[in-house]
């Protein structure tokens, strides 16, 4: 028999076993769906604005919505992981994105559907926030950059899927038919959730109950491993949840992390929304073909990160994708004019920023103690989705002011640059008094006392 830690121990001391491999497949799965229900809305854009006769603002506010509703999910739902566990904030969030992508298939005007795809993203945001976590905790540490830059090809994946799909239904069946599909794709992916994913061994550990203990065994036998008779006692000063995310030495990493990714966020979204309008000025044939160049450039980044992973810590990429996708900016920016170096760069661009998404949420799961995770990495995608929101706006108004689209793409290069320095200061921050290295991360990572306070 082996004790709690001890069963922490085994889990990364082990080959990763079938049944955390299909654990982690749902979570990917999952993603995908993600990335489709958050990014059907741009490709239903045009024909919602052609029915309902719609102003081009009122078609970035329908666009703007679901971002809005991330980052609410992100925040609001995040502690529910830490609270009740990480399966039941993932239930919750399904429900409330299959309802949202349900009900928005009826919307009757643009009001409606504004607010149903805030309730998608409220949905989505809480499933970014916990499925990295649970990937995690399923994973052994030696392997953590590599599989969660697997799952992170999810969102790129979703969004090629959903453009494959919204090109056929909308000829077909309409913008409506394509939420239906994106509908039924999330209540399938829930129904698998509640036949097939497990509750993860880190939040069981925290509980301490009979309850607890039977399913933690009954997880650990699934995966080959050995049960324990008891959880073994505990000796630190347990803190809350707050506390674990916002006091020292954990402030300062916790800062950095946001600050990384609302720089990375703010440039990822004007990329995405600006690089049509670039490529189009050059070439208007080219432009419907941005948006795939970022998603495909993704998944292969995405990939090759998670090899890259296998010998480099995930940490020590984020640096080195984040700088890069700084640089891949200013070039996109001064390459505007020229169609063939601009295409070959905005493919690394692309490449970049996914990779460097990949790293981010693979470091932050591992600052922080079980108690908190989940509200942790909440916290900081819901920062980045400020980010997000917050630099079409900042872009509009240089726009009004005579700003042009290369120049746009060299000013975001700077503050892409000092998110992979954040994340430098992350990995050279001051190390706890004990504690070893995370071989996928490259820092220790032991944080205040794990707890449910």
């Amino acid at each position: 028999m082996s004790t709690a830690a001890g069963a922490r121990e085994l889990i990364d001391a082990a080959p990763v076993s079938r049944f955390q491999v299909r654990v982690v497949a749902i979570c990917l799965l999952l993603s995908v769906i993600d990335g489709f229900d958050i990014l059907v809305m741009a490709f239903a854009a045009t024909p919602v604005a052609k029915e309902w006769g719609l102003s081009g603002s009122v078609v970035g506010l329908l666009l703007s919505a679901g971002l809005v509703g991330m980052a609410l999910g992100s925040a609001l739902l995040s502690p529910l992981a830490d609270r009740v566990g990480r399966r039941p904030l993932t239930v919750l969030s399904l429900v409330l994105a299959t309802t949202g992508m349900a009900l928005g298939a009826l919307a009757a005007d643009a009001l409606q559907l504004g607010l149903l795809r805030l309730v998608t993203g409220i949905g989505v945001g809480g499933l970014v926030a916990g499925l990295p976590v649970m990937v995690a905790e399923f994973t052994p540490l030696r392997r953590r950059g590599t599989v969660i830059a697997v799952y992170a090809t999810g969102l790129p994946l979703g969004g090629v899927l959903g453009g494959l799909v919204a090109t056929a239904a909308i000829s077909g069946i309409g913008w409506r038919g394509t939420f239906l599909v994106g509908a039924a794709l999330t209540a399938v992916m829930l129904l698998v959730v509640l036949a097939l994913l497990p509750e993860s061994i880190d939040y069981l550990a925290l509980q301490r109950t009979p309850a607890a203990l039977r399913r933690t065994n009954s997880t650990l036998r699934k995966m080959n491993l050995q049960t324990m008779t008891a959880f073994p006692p505990t000796e630190a000063t347990p803190v809350g949840r707050v506390a674990a995310v916002l006091s020292r030495p954990i402030l300062q990493r916790t800062l950095l992390l946001w600050l990384a990714m609302f720089l990375l966020m703010a440039g990822f979204y004007f990329a995405a929304s600006w690089l049509p309008r670039l490529i189009g000025q050059s070439d208007p044939a080219l432009a419907a073909h941005a948006g795939l160049l970022l998603n495909v450039g993704g998944v292969v980044a995405c990939l090759l990160f998670a090899g890259a992973a296998l010998r480099a810590s995930s940490g020590r990429l984020a640096v080195g994708t984040l700088i890069t996708t700084g640089i891949a900016s200013a070039l996109t920016g001064l390459l505007a004019d020229h169609v063939v170096p601009l295409l070959i760069v905005t493919f690394i661009l692309g490449m970049a920023m996914n990779a460097s998404g990949a790293g981010l949420y693979a470091l932050a799961p591992t600052l922080y103690p079980a108690a908190a995770r989940t509200t942790a990495v909440g916290w900081a995608s819901a920062v980045g989705r400020i980010g997000a929101i917050a630099s079409p706006v900042l872009v509009g108004l240089l726009v009004d002011a005579g700003w042009t689209a290369g120049p746009l793409f060299v000013l975001f290069a700077p503050p892409l640059i000092v998110a992979g320095l954040a994340v430098l200061l992350i990995l050279r921050s001051s190390a706890p008094e004990h504690g070893s290295p995370d071989p996928g991360t490259g820092i220790k990572t032991t944080a205040p006392t794990d707890t449910g306070a």
